[in-house]
């Protein structure tokens, strides 16, 4: 069944997904989105309503380009029977628009979405790394912090191509599946004293984790990525000690757009269909 669907905010990701829908043939308004040419009330009418990852800004207003309304104002716009999704959505959000009546979804807690997202941010992870660097990552010592879905993936992906991983984890359990799948493991609590060998560190930890101690340790010219949602190293003291770093929250959105877009569009209408 062909539905109208609205798309608001997004950057590149959302104009790919606009794309998409209407390649499958449904009508969409996009507003915020490169390209757009919709209203804002047109994209917000629609019977399906996507809205970006984080849904809110700081400032409590809604995460899209050129809007001032506030979550609660913009979730005050939509009627009984509309379908609205939206990406790490705060649980005071969720709530109100319980009371409200609004049918909000949180694509980001969809287990296909995570996962889905998380191969694409590790595939777009070695690409930024190749980029940023102008090396090669075979051969190179390189440390993963966090061992979640992106860990995981990050640790599979490094090693399909030939670098030297290991992996950290606070957990023992974790601990447990890095050496069972082949890397060597080291307790994020009890890191002092073990990165002087690594020349490229991917964190996913979304809490501090390498402060400055811990980066003096590591070698001139290693280079560090943060994939977490919250920074995980001391920014400051990597700039202060030369060392490259990157902050890459959103890598798929950024990075590989298309394919954040399919993952996106597959999972709004899988939930349709439920």
């Amino acid at each position: 069944m062909k539905k109208t669907f609205g798309v608001a905010g997004g950057g590149q990701r959302a104009a790919e997904l606009v794309q998409l829908l209407r390649r499958d043939g449904h009508q969409v308004s996009a507003y915020g989105v490169p390209g757009s040419a919709e209203t804002l009330e047109e994209a917000l009418g629609a019977e399906v309503v996507i809205l970006p990852v984080p849904l809110r800004d700081a400032d409590g207003t809604l995460n899209c380009p050129g809007v001032s309304l506030s979550v609660t104002e913009t979730l005050s716009r939509f009627r009984e029977g509309q379908s609205v999704f939206a990406g790490q959505i705060p649980e005071d959000v969720a709530s109100q628009a319980r009371r409200m009546g609004v049918s909000l979804t949180d694509y980001m807690k969809q287990e296909p979405m995570a996962v889905e997202n998380a191969a694409a941010t590790a595939d777009a992870a070695l690409c930024l790394s190749v980029t940023e660097t102008r090396e090669t990552l075979t051969g190179k010592p390189c440390l993963v912090l966090g061992f979640g879905r992106i860990g995981k993936l990050l640790c599979h992906r490094l090693h399909g191509i030939g670098a030297q991983v290991t992996a950290a984890a606070r957990s023992p359990d974790a601990r447990a599946w890095i050496r069972a799948l082949g890397f060597p493991a080291l307790d994020t609590a009890r890191l002092t004293g073990s990165l002087k060998p690594f020349r490229m560190v991917y964190n996913t930890i979304p809490a501090p984790v390498l402060d400055s101690e811990l980066l003096r340790e590591l070698p001139a010219g290693a280079f560090l990525m943060d994939l977490a949602s919250k920074p995980g190293m001391d920014t400051d003291a990597a700039d202060r000690l030369g060392l490259s770093y990157v902050r890459a929250r959103g890598l798929p959105g950024k990075v590989v757009p298309r394919r954040a877009a399919e993952i996106l569009r597959d999972t709004v209408c899988h939930l349709l269909r439920e």
